[in-house]
């Protein structure tokens, strides 16, 4: 037995703009997540700059000694807001279902 609910998903699915053809395909509708990918490059942009200007802000007086604090402090807060933003992403991706079996319910 069809319950209501079940026709209105299909009747909104067939007639949605976005969906040519009538058939729903999976994953037609992008949408950006944060994921293992996203998180790496943000998260190293985000601490690789913030360590680029703690870098800069450090008291040396030459500019090499300078540009060296700059590059050290950028790369090394950079790498690690990296593996942070990566493992976060890790965690807020969505676990996938584990194959159906044929005799289990």
């Amino acid at each position: 037995m069809v319950n209501a609910a079940q026709v209105r998903d299909r009747q909104t699915a067939a007639s949605s703009p976005g969906n040519p053809g009538g058939r729903a395909q999976p994953g037609a509708a992008r949408r950006l997540r944060f994921d293992r990918t996203l998180g790496f490059w943000l998260g190293g942009f985000v601490l690789g700059t913030a360590g680029g200007i703690l870098g800069g802000c450090l008291p040396y007086h030459h500019p090499v000694a300078v540009t060296i604090s700059v590059l050290w402090w950028g790369i090394y807060f950079g790498c690690f807001g990296a593996s942070i933003g990566a493992l976060l992403g890790l965690w807020a991706e969505p676990v996938p279902a584990p194959p159906h079996r044929p005799g289990s319910r």
